[in-house]
């Protein structure tokens, strides 16, 4: 919070390498509580257990698709 701010409402962090006692800023990204349920096991995506060539990729295919759910949600 000292360098970004305070998160928004319905925003959490995820640490990017998978430890989360890696405190450096850029190892923790904002995003939607929403999205972490695209990251987790539950759609077989298992971000924390990937390679880690393979986080940015699932990074943004998990974004992308978020963003899909949230234009249809407003479109509504």
């Amino acid at each position: 919070e000292e360098l970004n701010g305070p998160l928004p409402e319905g925003y959490c962090l995820k640490c990017l390498d998978g430890d989360k006692s890696n405190t450096d800023p850029a190892n923790w990204k904002a995003m939607p509580r929403a999205m972490l349920a695209r990251l987790a096991g539950r759609f077989g995506r298992d971000y924390d257990g990937a390679p880690a060539e393979l986080k940015p990729t699932i990074m943004l295919t998990a974004e992308l698709e978020q963003r899909v759910t949230d234009i249809r949600k407003d479109r509504s």
